[in-house]
């Protein structure tokens, strides 16, 4: 439901888009079949254009995938949910209205068919005139005219005959059906209502624009048109000879007559569609790059932690980590729909013989719920790799072992990159991408500088981590932009 909300704002933004430009170069025009084009194409648009996306490949650069043990982690507390939350207020509003309309919609549809089949029908160039008794203004839907012909002067029926045999001829009811669906689905839209009225408006100077009474004797037509004002049958699905644009109509009618060529201003909406495309709806694909050392692993867990992970996946996560002598432990707060919204994560342990190993995460998202998170446990090397996918930030934490061979890799897409390892006779070696400015170091929670850290004794040193991006930002202030190194030495 949440997926279908964003697509009614999408739709609605589009709408926008084709109205506004409508309104500022189009409106006044006398080009009312290209208008007409425009106006459907802009519905139409609205429709599809929120389900299509471009697809943007993001590399992750992380171990390989293959032959692991997956693990879909989503979200929950096992505390009872309640379901009347703001969100589920609007779902039961918004379901009311599409009900309400739509039903609105079929009750005018039964009333017409009534018309037709009480009245009297004649097959005239190929329109079905159907005249009925009833007090009403005439009107057309699709190949049906229906009028009343005693109310009328013959001059007077044979005028708006011309025009609403327009209206047949051009099939004008496909926007009006059209126009009327689409306001069902986006009945909270006031965009929505004034895009129907601009329709039906256009639809409206393109019958008189084209009729054969029109040209024979445009005078005559006018006066006809100020005869009534207003309709007597308010059915919306419908084209109503009489209704209260007639202002308009005249001044149209009398308006000069615009050139071709001033359609192509409706063009500016292709770079406003291509930008709405670039701005929402871009779809992040995420693949991951196989490296030589993790082809041979075939011990490999892989868990995804996204906004919807429940706490039962969680757990199953921490059972299968503990087969292979590591303990996860975690922390997740969730917002009042019972989405993660903040994550925490420590995962420890290994086996003891290739040198234990420890890190930590905690979520850092633009958003009000985390951004997914990928976990990575290499039980054949001890290797714990853990990537939000969203940002430029690898936290990763090596414990040394007896080989003595650590690395720690931030994510090589940013625009700094820390590598920290271990040499068997030159100790630990810190090195940078060409920057001149260098991360900053704290060891034990106290800050500290490289010449300290390259003279530290690497048995004494117990873990290392490294922080970047925003991770670092919300961790030791905007200093911390080039990235931190963590040390912890052993106790």
């Amino acid at each position: 439901m949440e997926t279908f909300c964003y697509y009614l704002l999408k739709s609605s933004f589009i709408l926008l888009l084709f109205f506004v430009c409508y309104q500022l170069l189009l409106r006044k025009e006398t080009l009312f079949k290209f208008n007409r084009f425009f106006l459907l194409v802009g519905i139409l648009i609205s429709l599809i254009l929120p389900c299509i996306y471009i697809t943007n490949f993001v590399d992750i650069s992380l171990l390989n995938w293959e032959n692991t043990t997956n693990v879909a982690i989503t979200n929950t507390n096992k505390s009872l949910i309640n379901w009347i939350t703001p969100f589920t207020i609007l779902i039961i509003i918004y379901a009311s209205g599409l009900c309400i309309f739509l039903y609105k919609f079929i009750l005018q549809t039964l009333q017409l068919n009534k018309f037709i089949q009480h009245g009297t029908t004649k097959n005239v160039k190929k329109a079905n005139h159907i005249t009925t008794t009833e007090q009403l203004a005439p009107f057309s839907f699709f190949n049906y005219i229906i009028y009343n012909p005693n109310i009328h002067t013959k001059q007077e029926l044979k005028t708006i005959l011309a025009h609403e045999e327009v209206h047949v001829k051009q099939k004008h009811s496909i926007d009006i059906i059209l126009i009327e669906l689409f306001l069902t689905l986006q009945w909270f839209n006031p965009i929505a209502w004034f895009y129907r009225k601009a329709i039906k408006q256009n639809l409206e100077f393109l019958a008189d624009n084209d009729n054969s009474q029109i040209l024979q004797n445009k005078k005559a037509y006018q006066y006809t048109l100020l005869q009534q004002v207003v309709s007597n049958h308010q059915l919306s699905i419908i084209n109503p000879f009489f209704n209260s644009l007639i202002k308009k109509r005249i001044v149209m009618i009398n308006q000069q007559k615009s050139k071709k060529v001033s359609a192509f201003k409706s063009l500016i909406i292709l770079p406003l569609l291509a930008l709405f495309l670039v701005s929402f709806n871009i779809e992040d694909v995420y693949v991951s790059d196989y490296t030589n050392e993790s082809k041979n692993s075939k011990n490999l867990i892989k868990a995804l932690i996204d906004k919807d992970t429940e706490d039962s996946e969680l757990l199953k996560i921490k059972a299968d980590l503990a087969k292979e002598n590591f303990d996860f432990s975690f922390t997740v707060v969730r917002n009042e729909n019972r989405e993660i919204k903040n994550l925490s994560i420590h995962i420890s342990g290994g086996n003891k013989t290739k040198g234990e190993v420890s890190s930590r995460f905690n979520s850092v998202s633009d958003n009000d719920t985390i951004d997914p998170t990928y976990i990575l446990v290499d039980t054949d090397t001890n290797r714990i790799i853990i990537k939000n996918t969203d940002a430029d930030i690898i936290v990763s934490n090596y414990k040394n072992d007896k080989n003595k061979q650590v690395l720690i890799n931030t994510s090589t897409s940013s625009d700094y990159d820390i590598k920290i390892s271990e040499e068997e006779e030159n100790g630990y070696k810190f090195s940078k991408n060409s920057t001149s400015i260098e991360p900053i170091y704290y060891i034990d929670g106290v800050k500290s500088n490289s010449e300290t850290v390259h003279n530290l004794d690497t048995n004494a040193i117990d873990s290392m981590n490294v922080l970047k991006g925003e991770s670092a930002k919300m961790k030791y202030g905007e200093e911390a932009k080039f990235g931190v190194v963590e040390i912890i030495t052993k106790k």
